[in-house]
């Protein structure tokens, strides 16, 4: 490249960590926590999915153990470490929109992904399993180009490589494999094309065996299965077709307000293509929405696999305006970085200064994500490393600030409280084993999103977790105070507060948090 080029992608990258530095200490929130903690217990010995419930592929607690490995492990240390490893995303961005449409497009997209990536209406702020999904994804279509550029059936074995460790992240990456594939089949520039499938199918397979061998080794197959195949296909098939459009509406208007001009200079894209490339990234940004949609959920962070095929096609939106009309080149830097300022400009409260506690609770409203460090605090200040702590609730960043092994491979009930027929069966499993660990500390979630049973689940948890506090006394209390949410009572004020106001499930909260230790 150009000094004029890298100068571009230095300013990219430096943009990048420029719109991160404001949000990088907010709070985990509850996918964090589980993702850090299970990489804690991986990093002490442990073998995930055999010691600790998650349904996703293991890539992300790689990462994850990467960055506790070499940092504080404080959630700025992890948003931070997440941030450096996404410049390799924005790299790879940068290259692509280079290859296909020249260096302004590039840089163009390389800014709108660094904007994207850590928008509010995307959950940016978070280090999710998405955010490391797309360096792979990326890359993996880099190479498709490369190996229909040279007639490379090496490029083509990179590409599927990179789309294999893209699935060690997320199962939806599946649906961008395939039209990775479907590019390579179709491509003028291959010329074997069952080579180049067979060398594509290859390179998958020597990411992914390494990693089935290691779960069997373990003793862990049957629980990997379980949970990254098997649990995944009675969670996608939880919403009903009906409430697809429904549910992608509630999400995707609440991007409107930040993303608003990217979506239009991708519209532009759409209308007034580039070049001979242009239909192939559209392909590619429907490839990618079509893995958001899997399930039906439509959560805010699941948009984040479109960010790299969107920014590209973004960036070239000025570029295919017809002759009297097309502005130079390097109007398509320009427009991008109006889009990014229109976000940072509608969003003061996020880019801007303001406690980490404000900014959490704007984001994630009354999720206890804020108390969730003084839990913690207490927990380890009252256990040792030997104990083990029962999390009653989808709370599993409490088990990791504490530093604790939970009494029950299920660190959340979601699980637990599915319509699935085997919900009962988990219930049995999960409290089985917290009566045979015999935990130090019980810590009880009062909010429904920690939960979020479904009409049709079993709810004899419930009852069970009742019986067995007989033995516990309570130790500390979180109030529900919006302007204070890491506010403790410990000891004797807690007792005497809940004496006075006992909660449970059944009635109303005044608390959101309440810790309980065992007798004797």
């Amino acid at each position: 490249m150009s000094r004029r080029e890298w100068l571009a992608l230095a300013a990219v990258l430096l943009l990048g960590l420029g719109l991160r530095a404001p949000i990088a200490g907010i709070f985990l929130e509850r996918d964090e926590g589980e993702y850090a903690y299970i990489a804690q217990r991986w990093l002490r010995g442990e073998v995930p999915y055999r010691d600790s419930f998650d349904q996703k592929p293991p890539g992300v607690f790689l990462a994850y153990a990467g960055i506790e490995r070499f940092s504080s492990g404080s959630p700025a240390a992890i948003h931070w470490g997440a941030q450096l490893y996404t410049l390799l995303t924005l790299c790879v961005v940068f290259l692509i929109g280079r290859r296909l449409f020249g260096w302004e497009v590039g840089c163009a997209a390389g800014a709108l992904a660094a904007f994207m990536t850590v928008d509010h209406g995307l959950l940016g702020n978070s280090a999710n399993c998405e955010l490391f999904m797309l360096l792979p994804l990326a890359a993996a279509f880099l190479a498709a180009l490369l190996a229909a550029e040279r007639g490379s059936w090496r490029w083509a074995m990179a590409s599927g490589a990179c789309a294999g460790a893209s699935l060690l992240f997320k199962q939806v990456a599946a649906t961008d494999a395939v039209f990775y594939l479907a590019f390579l089949l179709c491509a003028p520039g291959v010329s074997r094309k069952a080579r180049a499938a067979a060398a594509f199918a290859a390179g998958a397979a020597a990411v992914w065996v390494p990693v089935l061998v290691y779960f069997a080794a373990h003793g862990a197959w049957a629980q990997f299965f379980d949970c990254v195949v098997g649990y995944n296909l009675s969670y996608a098939g939880g919403i009903p077709l009906s409430d697809y459009l429904r549910n992608f509406w509630g999400t995707f208007s609440r991007t409107l307000p930040g993303l608003l001009p990217v979506y239009l200079l991708a519209l532009a894209g759409c209308v007034w293509q580039a070049g001979p490339a242009s239909p192939w990234i559209m392909g590619w940004v429907a490839c990618s929405f079509l893995g958001a949609c899997v399930g039906g959920y439509f959560r805010a962070h699941y948009y984040l696999q479109c960010v790299p095929a969107l920014a590209v096609l973004a960036g070239s939106g000025l570029c295919g305006l017809p002759q009297g009309w097309r502005p130079p080149r390097w109007a398509a830097a320009a427009a991008a970085a109006a889009a990014v300022l229109f976000g940072v400009l509608s969003s003061p409260w996020y880019y801007g200064p303001g406690s980490a506690v404000a900014k959490c609770r704007r984001l994630y409203q009354d999720n206890p994500f804020p108390e969730a460090t003084g839990v913690a605090h207490v927990i380890a200040e009252r256990t040792t490393e030997q104990d083990r702590v029962f999390v009653f609730g989808s709370e599993p960043e409490i088990l990791y600030y504490a530093g604790r092994r939970s009494a029950t491979r299920y660190i959340f009930v979601y699980p637990l409280l599915t319509a699935a027929p085997d919900a009962a069966a988990r219930q049995k499993e999960a409290m089985d084993e917290v009566r045979a660990a015999r935990p130090k500390t019980i810590v009880t979630v009062f909010g429904r999103k920690s939960f979020l049973p479904s009409s049709a689940s079993p709810m004899g948890i419930f009852g069970e977790v009742k019986s067995l506090l007989k033995g516990y006394h309570i130790l500390a209390v979180v109030l529900s105070n919006p302007r204070n949410p890491t506010e403790l009572f410990v000891d004797q004020a807690a007792r005497d507060l809940w004496q006075k106001f006992p909660m449970w499930y059944d009635r109303p909260f005044w608390g959101t948090l309440a810790v309980w230790e065992r007798d004797g």
